[in-house]
């Protein structure tokens, strides 16, 4: 622990002073205002003309401006001492891009195909303990849900709103997505990190090339296949099958060694989304692989933070606030 010289953590706070500073003077003033008069009026007839000075209404207005100076400098976090508190940045970070393109409202796997990747996102969640997650939905373009946090609950909270319905336009650029959860990694600084692709995504050539660039980079590319190769046929919001340009009903399949593949490509493995936890072992056993090359080589780093005694300091002083509530004080 190092002493500093005094610094104040919010200092816009004491801004606060002139007020104060104008408003005792306006109460000194006022205290001493019958002096004037003392001088003029006749000092038999002073004790019928001027009003005594109430010296206990006086000390309560003193007490009241101590208490503003005192709360006001309590406010601007006076500190001098910093401790040295260790930090350890190890590559615990993982970006799950979460497909929201129509075709995962298909219903080939019960209840459809949407609700099951909701689900297992839900499961990722809660064992993201100690790792750094963020989400990105996509469709025909990657949008942020949640940048990089060690607050998985928050990132839950979005998941009833993972819909279809809240993509702008509607399409499935898998690669658009896979470069975006590369740019959040660049972004905070993690050197191996493990994006996680829940998605029936259709495979192409792009897909492909932003697989090598994520192991290019020095991360893991899985995949959770959402669905069946055998799909089912798509319908729409009004119940109606959905049919392509030739008339033909829309039956969307999953690509499995196409996926397969992407996730070669990126360094990671390629599993079906499963109602036990089979899939999440297979993943963590990536992510654990990441975790340890990390650990090698992580240097234990340490950070000051400011040691602040303002907030002990202030139970003390409402202690004193609540005597202004007893009648006749102000």
């Amino acid at each position: 622990m190092a002493d500093w010289p005094l610094q104040f953590l919010r200092p816009w706070w004491l801004l606060g002073f002139v007020p104060l500073f104008a408003i005792a003077v306006f109460v000194l003033r006022r205290k001493y205002s019958n002096s004037a008069w003392e001088n003029v009026i006749d000092p038999s007839l002073q004790a019928h003309v001027l009003e005594p000075v109430s010296n206990g209404r006086s000390l309560h207005r003193l007490l009241l401006l101590l208490g503003w100076f005192v709360a006001l400098l309590l406010l601007s976090g006076p500190v001098w001492q910093q401790q040295d508190v260790p930090v350890y940045q190890g590559q615990r970070a993982q970006v799950v891009l979460f497909d929201l393109s129509y075709s995962m409202t298909n219903d080939d796997i019960k209840p459809d195909r949407l609700t099951r990747a909701r689900f297992k996102l839900s499961d990722m969640l809660e064992q993201a303990r100690g790792i750094q997650v963020a989400l990105v939905a996509f469709a025909e373009r990657p949008y942020v849900i949640s940048p990089l946090s060690d607050d998985a609950k928050t990132i839950a909270a979005f998941l009833t709103s993972l819909t279809p319905e809240i993509m702008p336009a509607q399409g499935s650029r898998v690669d658009l997505a896979i470069n975006k959860g590369i740019d959040l990694l660049a972004q905070a600084g993690i050197a191996e990190g493990h994006l996680v692709l829940l998605s029936d995504t259709e495979v192409s050539a792009k897909g492909i090339e932003a697989a090598v660039r994520v192991s290019d980079a020095g991360h893991r590319l899985s995949i959770v296949g959402v669905g069946t190769a055998e799909g089912a046929p798509l319908r729409g919001s009004n119940g109606r099958f959905i049919q392509d340009s030739t008339g033909a009903i829309v039956v969307p399949q999953l690509n499995r060694s196409g996926l397969m593949t992407m996730a070669r490509s990126g360094g990671g493995v390629y599993v079906d989304i499963s109602s036990d936890n089979s899939d999440l072992e297979a993943l963590k056993k990536v992510q654990d692989s990441l975790l340890i090359a990390g650990d090698t080589s992580e240097q234990d780093q340490t950070h000051n933070y400011w040691v602040e005694f303002s907030p002990y300091v202030l139970w003390v002083l409402l202690g004193f606030a609540l005597l202004l509530f007893r009648r006749g004080v102000v």
